[in-house]
């Protein structure tokens, strides 16, 4: 299930034996135990068991346990767990326990983390990033508090500035509302006190890259290395291309890199625009600067600028073979 439907099913029903809360928002899956948590009676230390468990056993014992008040005992095991335990003990849970357990996927990792294994009888909740539609009201729980008011074009720009992630927009939000209490909070003001996310800022550094428009490509580049992590650069850049160039070669394949369903028609659509050739010569060439730096032949800065100026230059007809 969704993030955002997780509080709908507690409310609806009686919880489910155990949860998986896993995505590459940190505020999410924190947030998602926290709601799996208040499920349980005061006094919480009682009733709620939070750390790793270094053997299955361990982890069995507490979930047998019986809760000292209340209706439920949640039990939050952190770190690796043995998922075939675990599926063994959710054939014949204890009724009164609740099994949690968070994964927090890197979302500037080089190449994708493995899937988070989820045992057979356990529910999964999609803790990624929340679409623009539901951080609105949330950003306007801030605002009313100070009377002041923001547009849905102001929040979508706050959105992408902060990439999506919530433990940013939360902080952001709540300056901005402060910033123009009684006021409105504009787009100036977004752009003068929201440092832009690296990932947003390269989103539109790779879209001038396939644009073939190098002046403006450059001109990111050199913000960037003012204001952004040029190593995590690197690295988002090679995850965009490696997406496009997979939904070029596999577009069935796309779900099995980590590829929401809603983002791979966009994927399919971006990739339709390039051949083949081209979109693996970006790779080969950005493999070779990121090669370039990590070896000490350059530095990182000029390997981006050497990648994006090779990459953004559109002579077509040598790549479209």
């Amino acid at each position: 299930m969704e993030f955002v439907e997780l509080k709908k099913q507690l409310k609806a029903q009686k919880p489910n034996a155990c949860y998986v809360c896993v995505g590459d928002d940190d505020f999410l899956v924190d947030r998602a135990v926290a709601v799996l948590c208040a499920l349980a009676s005061e006094p919480k230390p009682f009733n709620c068991v939070d750390r790793e468990f270094e053997r299955s056993r361990d982890l069995t014992d507490e979930l047998m346990q019986l809760p000292v008040t209340g209706d439920y005992r949640i039990v939050v095991a952190r770190g690796k767990t043995d998922a075939a335990a675990v599926s063994a003990y959710l054939q014949n849970p204890n009724p009164s326990s609740v099994l949690v357990l968070p994964s927090h996927i890197p979302h500037d990792s080089w190449s994708r983390s493995a899937a988070a294994v989820v045992p057979q009888g356990a529910t999964l909740v999609d803790c990624n990033r929340l679409s623009v539609k539901y951080v609105a009201p949330f950003v306007r729980v801030f605002t009313d508090k100070t009377h002041a008011v923001i547009s849905d074009a102001d929040i979508v720009l706050l959105y992408n500035r902060c990439g999506g992630y919530m433990t940013r927009i939360n902080s952001e939000a709540q300056k901005l509302a402060m910033l123009r209490a009684d006021g409105a909070v504009s787009s100036a003001d977004i752009i003068d006190n929201v440092k832009p996310d690296t990932e947003f800022v390269v989103f539109e550094l790779c879209d001038c890259i396939l644009a073939g428009n190098t002046a403006r490509a450059l001109a990111v580049v050199d913000g960037m290395a003012k204001n952004n992590d040029l190593v995590a650069a690197f690295t988002l850049i090679y995850n965009r291309f490696r997406r496009i160039f997979a939904a070029a070669v596999d577009p069935d394949g796309l779900i099995g890199i980590g590829v929401k369903p809603t983002q791979a028609g966009r994927l399919k659509a971006e990739s339709a625009k390039f051949s083949k050739a081209r979109l693996k010569k970006m790779l080969d060439m950005l493999e070779a600067a990121d090669y370039g730096y990590k070896t000490g032949a350059t530095t990182v800065y000029d390997a981006l600028v050497g990648f994006v100026a090779q990459a953004a230059y559109v002579d077509r007809k040598s790549w479209e073979v």
